[in-house]
């Protein structure tokens, strides 16, 4: 088995283990599954990179791979920004209720 078959498999099985103990969520890692998915296509069929990178006119195949791998950050961060911006709002939004609340405790005292 070579190389990247076995990194594409132990790329997956670390993701399933994550969901699993609970550390990923379910819903972020379908994009890590279907991104091992893709790996191992890639792996398996030598010349599926390069006839991809053919129709997009990349004239060597690493040059595609980096720019493949490069888009694909691109699509994902503005993903995790959503994310964390709206955890901010929650975080804030519990912090000032927890406030309201401990006030009227001190009042109510």
């Amino acid at each position: 088995m070579s190389l990247p078959r076995i990194v594409a498999i132990v790329f997956f099985v670390c993701v399933i283990r994550l969901v699993s103990k609970g550390k990923l969520s379910l819903r972020y890692s379908f994009f890590w599954l279907s991104l091992s998915v893709v790996i191992l296509i890639a792996a398996i069929s030598s010349g599926f990179i390069g006839a991809i990178g053919d129709l997009f006119g990349s004239v060597l195949t690493t040059n595609f791979v980096f720019f493949l791998g490069l888009f694909l950050l691109l699509a994902f961060l503005p993903m995790l920004s959503v994310i964390a911006t709206k955890q901010a709002a929650n975080i804030k939004n519990l912090t000032q209720r927890l406030a309201i609340i401990e006030k009227e405790i001190v009042r109510d005292c």
